[in-house]
């Protein structure tokens, strides 16, 4: 055996190496699960869709002392702060939120998440969900002390009610920031308003004023209508304000009472009806205040006044009969004048009932009376009298309706002959006018006649000449009709002549067979070639 060759391993240490090695495996694979089981169990964060998750540093840096006293006792790693510390350490804003112990202001929403347990603390809050009729206030829990007056906070680093509301909806709120409030919507019935009063904003332009302008600290002359409105309380207060129509009756403690111009007690019980105008709604609530206050500052004062100056013009035995209506028109009017101005509208005002002292009141009654009685015999004589003249309309409008029958009449009549006169010069003008187109047809016919009998002689003169022009010039060839009268004549007898000369039997044939003896004498020729 060479000296170099590997010396042989002892018996069972092999064994023990690979033992170690497995046990090495196991250890570090058990490990490794513990790890992953640690952090899927230990680290990991599940967040639900209605839910949000919050991260605390637990370590980290301590707020600096000296950054100011709007900066003292904070928790909360907002901006501002955190813009504050980056400026007085110089380290970035990512790094200050990391490095700075607190609470994160950012949220994360649903999903799976492993920040490392030791650095932060996890929180899981719900998300906040405002209902379909509320409305969400604020609560900014960091931030620097609001400023004296100021009620809600406008700057992102203010500590206090914020001044924009939530709307109804879901929000990823921090709550461990803020505090949620919430609110039912301030609901304006019909027929009422709502008189904003802003409880900070804008010192007003003009002071010393009922309203202010939108945006200014005060009673906001815009009123809201009828509807569900959100609002802040620390920001705004609604006052509801009725403006349908409100009645009061005047009697009892509440009648009123004067003396007349005579010096008698007089006592007037009615109502009145009145509505607060819509245009000044905010003007008149600051005024007088609710419809209790407007009822006893701005109406009853000028109903009371008002028919105590006029009544006290009247003598007691006025305040029956017509004067009275007069006096309750002058009252309305009046009265609805005035309130106006203050920012009312009267409806209605009536006096229902007037109470005399009872010495007079039979008397001015019994009087009242009689005057009554002669104005309804002077009713009931105008009335005949109108009715006379109601008949005698009538007649008068019979008569004219007859006159106007007749009228109509001739009219009717002068107008049928007017239309018969019209047709018959129409039917006569169109028989004329017939006659004319007859006798125009007449003549043509006739010229029409005599064109053809004239076109027919001189086809019968012509056909004539026609044949009167050959015998003529036959005529004239034999020199004369005498010539010419022997020659047609021997022409129409010659051929009976031969045929008789050509039979040879019969008496005529005897005569001549005696010359039959002798010889032919010759024939002589005639003038024009015909045979004598």
């Amino acid at each position: 055996m060479s000296q170099f060759s590997s010396p042989k391993p002892r018996p069972g240490m092999g064994w023990l190496a690979k033992s170690l090695i497995g046990m090495g495996v196991m250890v570090l694979g058990g490990l490794v699960f513990l790890g992953a089981l640690l952090w899927w169990t230990v680290v990991r964060v599940d967040v639900g869709s209605d839910e949000l998750l919050v991260l605390i540093n637990k370590s980290g840096d301590e707020l600096p002392n000296d950054l100011g006293p709007d900066f003292d006792d904070q928790v909360i790693l907002y901006d501002e702060l955190v813009q504050a510390i980056a400026r007085k350490t110089g380290k970035s804003p990512e790094d200050v939120r990391r490095d700075t112990a607190g609470v994160q202001l950012q949220v994360l929403l649903a999903g799976r998440y492993f920040p490392n347990p030791y650095r932060y603390e996890r929180r899981v809050i719900k998300a906040t969900v405002i209902g379909p009729n509320e409305v969400g206030v604020l609560i900014r829990q960091f931030g620097k002390p609001l400023p004296f007056p100021k009620t809600v906070a406008t700057e992102p680093d203010e500590r206090g009610p914020v001044a924009e509301v939530l709307q109804p909806a879901r929000h990823n709120i921090n709550l461990l920031a803020y505090e949620v409030q919430k609110f039912d919507m301030r609901l304006v019935p019909e027929g009422h308003c709502g008189v904003v009063t802003l409880l900070s904003g804008r010192d007003p332009a003009t002071p010393n004023t009922y309203t202010v302008e939108a945006g200014e600290k005060g009673v906001q002359r815009e009123v809201l209508p009828p509807g569900r409105h959100p609002y802040n309380p620390y920001l705004q207060r609604i006052d509801l304000v009725d403006l349908r129509s409100h009645k009061y009756d005047m009697i009892g403690d509440d009648a009123i009472y004067f003396p007349s111009n005579d010096s008698f007690p007089i006592e007037l019980l009615g109502y009145v009806e009145w509505a607060v105008r819509p245009d000044r709604v905010a003007e008149v609530t600051v005024a007088y205040g609710d419809e209790e206050d407007i009822l006893k500052k701005a109406v009853l004062p000028h109903v009371r006044s008002i028919s105590r100056i006029q009544g006290s013009r009247l003598r007691a035995r006025e305040f029956i009969g017509k004067t009275r209506t007069e006096f309750q028109d002058h009252l309305l009017t009046e009265l609805k004048k005035q309130c106006w101005r203050e920012g009312v509208d009267i409806k209605a005002a009536a006096i229902t009932e007037i109470k005399l002292p009872p010495e007079i009141a039979a008397l001015i009654s019994a009087r009242e009376q009689a005057d009554q009685d002669m104005m309804r015999s002077g009713t009931q004589i105008d009335e005949a009298k109108s009715e006379a003249r109601l008949v005698e309309e009538r007649e008068r409008q019979e008569q004219n309706r007859k006159i106007g029958d007749a009228k109509r009449g001739v009219v009717s009549i002068t107008k049928k002959a007017d239309q018969d006169k019209v047709v018959q010069i129409t039917q006569a003008e169109r028989e004329l006018e017939v006659a004319r187109l007859n006798l125009e047809a007449a003549e043509k016919l006739a010229a029409a006649t005599r064109a053809k009998g004239e076109a027919e002689a001189n086809v019968v003169l012509f056909g004539y000449q026609a044949r009167a022009e050959p015998l003529k010039m036959a005529v004239s060839a034999f020199g004369d009709g005498d010539m010419y009268a022997q020659q047609f004549f021997f022409q129409k007898v010659a051929p009976a002549i031969q045929s008789i000369l050509t039979n040879t039997e019969g008496p005529f044939a005897e005569v001549f067979k005696q010359f039959q003896a002798f010889p032919a004498p010759a024939p002589t020729a005639s003038k024009g070639g015909s045979q004598q």
